[in-house]
């Protein structure tokens, strides 16, 4: 299996953005601008793999990303 260190990284930088939130009480957080931040910047990042997978590779798809789509049948 293909793997790309550009994708590996966004996706290790999203899922500690996602283990920040989930720890981030809205208790904690005296200011909401800090939990927006965060949101914000995984939503980036969200687009930002998504466009990696399209595009990544001078214009053509990333193939750690093809090598990983199911495998489809064509009738």
């Amino acid at each position: 299996m293909k793997t790309c260190q550009i994708e590996d990284d966004l996706v290790s930088e999203l899922t500690t953005l996602n283990n920040k939130l989930n720890t981030l009480s809205p208790a904690w957080v005296h200011d909401e601008q800090g939990r927006e931040a965060i949101q914000e910047r995984r939503l980036t990042l969200q687009a930002e793999i998504k466009q990696h997978r399209i595009k990544g590779h001078d214009g053509n798809h990333c193939p750690a990303f093809d090598a990983r789509k199911p495998f489809s049948h064509s009738r």
